[in-house]
């Protein structure tokens, strides 16, 4: 594909051409049928372990993990270190090549792909924190699919603290990005945390609660960005993947600007299973997400309490807007049927101006809808209900969403 190509020859990290120096060309291909994403920052070797006995043993895989932390550390984390030096001596032969290292898994077919960006020298810059290990990873995995080292073009991506089931890869082996219908540019799996009775175990619960909040929402207003984002729980196709320039170098959050990206060329579709199951835990490896927002949850009086929900309000309000949106080129947006409400997110978040250049470039409706559905993307869409949230509709807690 032009697109990968161009991909590979620019955009690509050093490893990914490391990797490649490492599997010299083979008339025989597919060293693996499918690879697996994973970055580690102050993770045990558990993971590693139940992997190693389930799917990399069930299936010919390259683990490729990305073990990283941020360069605004004083010293090496014990965690890497020890964590790095376990799935040495768990796994052996394979070859080195600067700061990667191949190694056979025993046992099975499968092989472990190890990237030092933990090391002094290797540390990874602060502000692109997993955003930048993703990427290493994946444009490894890229890179081996085009050389055909790699059979399936999923791009597998999740996290140390993810149950993967057993049918992981196979629910993806009917479908390929090049002949799905609807040319699925990536999937996202179910997803369920594993939470006790316990302040993490009901912490956790309840923000998930939250997320599926905001997804079902999104669909409820015909949003064509409803889907979750999260790290752990993605697939992406290898030619969309390419196509978008991979992971954006992010402290956090990549996940969703990586899908934000990819559902405008194809399809993000929500995978009815199998589930992945999540550790609940404390966890302060990102500024933002999961992990941030369960440390501020356990510090309320009563979490139930909590007004992390978004008001129902917000999504009656985009699904207005988004039925409206088609009239926006031959009417005024002062025009439409909003509220005032609506009309000020709208236009705070500059969609005047986005408006004006879609119907300068726009020679049919159909067009013009194009335009403004890909401006009006997640990113818009979130900025549009936190407008919303921060001026008129505040968050509420899970009873009043009921």
């Amino acid at each position: 594909m032009k697109s990968t190509r161009k991909y590979l020859a620019r955009y690509t990290e050093p490893e990914a051409a490391l990797a490649q120096a490492l599997l010299p060309t083979t008339a025989k291909p597919h060293n693996w049928q499918y690879c697996l994403v994973i970055p580690a920052y102050k993770e045990s070797p558990a993971f590693y372990q139940r992997l190693a006995s389930t799917l990399l043993k069930q299936h010919a895989v390259l683990l490729i993990l990305v073990v990283n932390q941020p360069d605004c550390l004083n010293a090496v984390n014990s965690s890497n270190r020890y964590l790095w030096q376990s799935l040495i001596d768990d796994t052996h032969g394979g070859q080195a090549h600067h700061n990667l290292q191949l190694r056979n898994i025993p046992a099975t077919n499968s092989a472990l792909l190890l990237v030092d960006r933990f090391s002094p020298e290797q540390q990874i810059p602060e502000k692109q924190g997993v955003g930048l290990a993703r990427k290493i990873g994946a444009d490894i995995a890229l890179t081996l699919i085009d050389s055909k080292h790699i059979a399936r073009p999923w791009i597998y991506t999740s996290d140390a603290d993810a149950h993967l089931p057993d049918d992981y890869f196979s629910v993806l082996d009917g479908d390929t990005s090049s002949n799905h219908r609807g040319q699925s540019a990536a999937v996202v799996y179910p997803f369920k945390h594993l939470c006790d009775d316990g302040p993490v175990g009901q912490a956790t619960q309840l923000y998930e609660q939250r997320m599926q909040q905001y997804v079902d929402g999104l669909h409820s207003a015909g949003s064509p960005y409803a889907f979750q984002t999260i790290g752990s729980a993605i697939a992406v196709a290898a030619k969309h993947y390419a196509e978008v320039r991979g992971f954006p170098k992010r402290s956090g959050g990549e996940d969703f600007y990586l899908l934000n990206k990819l559902a405008k060329t194809g399809q993000i579709r929500n995978l009815k299973g199998p589930t992945i199951k999540i550790e609940a835990r404390q966890s302060d490896r990102v500024p933002f997400g999961t992990g941030p927002a369960i440390n501020k949850l356990l510090n309320e009086n009563t979490i139930n309490k909590a007004k992390i929900f978004y008001h129902p309000q917000v999504f009656v309000e985009l699904n207005t807007w988004l039925k409206a949106l088609t009239n926006s080129q031959n009417t005024a947006l002062t025009d439409l049927p909003l509220s005032i409400d609506s009309l000020e997110a709208l236009q705070a978040i500059g969609t005047d101006n986005a408006i004006d250049a879609a119907r300068k470039i726009s020679a049919s409706p159909q067009v013009f809808n194009k335009h403004m559905n890909i401006w009006f993307d997640g990113f818009k869409t979130l900025k549009f209900i936190h407008y919303l949230r921060d001026n008129t509709y505040p968050n509420v807690c899970i009873r009043k969403t009921q």
